[in-house]
């Protein structure tokens, strides 16, 4: 990436665990493409003070050159598992990750005509 990652927490103090997996998470997205420019990734927790059922979401943009920017928002109301802030993560970036190789499919037939 040509700028560092940025990490964005709402309705919930920082957690350098939670930075850690984060980075590694886009870290790993960058195997798939070596033209991202930038990803931006914002944590929202539940903003209730009852933690228990509310669901994390996390948003995720991740910047391109000569590409529309890859945008992915994950919120589950049917996936009770996303209580677990790793799990919404790891979520995200796969539904990023599925993106961005459809991205790079799409690069790549444009540069290649048949």
């Amino acid at each position: 990436m040509q700028t560092p990652l940025e990490i964005a927490f709402q309705n919930t103090e920082p957690s350098e665990t939670i930075r850690l997996e984060i980075e590694r998470q886009a870290k790993r997205l960058e195997r798939f493409s070596d033209r991202i420019t930038s990803c931006d990734v914002t944590v929202i927790a539940p903003q209730t003070r009852h933690r228990h059922g509310d669901l994390f979401k996390i948003d995720i943009r991740i910047a391109m050159p000569e590409h529309k920017d890859i945008i992915v928002s994950k919120t589950h109301g049917d996936a009770p598992e996303h209580e677990h802030l790793m799990v919404a993560i790891k979520d995200a970036f796969a539904a990023a990750q599925r993106q961005l190789e459809e991205c790079v499919r799409e690069m790549r037939s444009q540069a290649n005509p048949h």
